[in-house]
């Protein structure tokens, strides 16, 4: 596995905002020169072309924009409108030709970049004001930190790159360090579970991306579905 930073479960902003960034420039080098036909091709995930992980992505992007500024000025802007909006977004950008759908996930990660380094010598203020991630509604109560906003990003990034499903990036060319916090981030929604492997195809199984040949029950029986998180 690859690892070029180094991570802990309470990793200071500062190193996730440069995971992020090599997260993203690892993504990016990936889908230079991408072509329509693999644009159209079926991603990892279920109803979603490679067109529509990327616009997600792209969107993603700028509603992380919308929560950096958010944390800075304590005005609430929410990522979505709205779950329609939200969908809508991505399903008209996913048809997109590959040069477009590319130049959007570009520009779109370069400004998220400049608002994440906004972040790095910001007071604990900002980076302790509670946002919503997701379409909040207009009544939901803000209940995390803005200085999550890189690892969610990060997390965005590294999973979505695998469901593109390019024979150059799956789960065994997630970071170390990533799938260690990623496994504790998640057990700790949902709890762990009794199952054994190698960890990044745990990881992979437990965010519902398939099981692979190591991952099994500690009786030797396959994995099954993995809880929800």
């Amino acid at each position: 596995m690859r690892g070029a930073y180094r991570l802990t479960v309470t990793a200071a902003p500062v190193q996730d905002l440069a995971a992020v960034e090599d997260a993203t420039e690892r993504l990016l080098a990936a889908v230079v020169g991408l072509d329509d036909a693999a644009a159209r091709r079926a991603s990892l995930l279920p109803g979603w072309s490679v067109g529509h992980v990327l616009t997600h992505l792209a969107r993603n992007a700028d509603g992380m924009v919308r929560l950096v500024s958010w944390a800075h000025t304590g005005e609430r802007t929410p990522m979505y409108a709205s779950l329609e909006a939200r969908s809508a977004d991505i399903e008209s950008g996913s048809s997109r030709q590959a040069v477009e759908l590319v130049r959007d996930l570009e520009c779109s990660a370069r400004l998220l970049s400049t608002a994440l380094g906004s972040l790095r010598a910001a007071p604990p203020q900002v980076l302790d004001r509670l946002v919503v991630f997701g379409a909040a509604a207009p009544d939901s109560v803000p209940d995390v930190p803005a200085h999550a906003i890189g690892y969610a990003r990060l997390r965005e990034v590294e999973i979505h790159h695998v469901d593109l499903d390019l024979p150059t990036y799956t789960p065994l060319d997630w970071p170390d360090d990533f799938v260690e916090r990623t496994l504790l981030w998640i057990h700790g929604r949902s709890g762990p579970v009794d199952v054994i492997g190698h960890p990044a195809e745990v990881l992979a199984w437990r965010l519902g991306r398939g099981a692979g040949p190591s991952v099994l029950r500690r009786d030797g029986s396959a994995p099954g579905e993995p809880p929800a998180w």
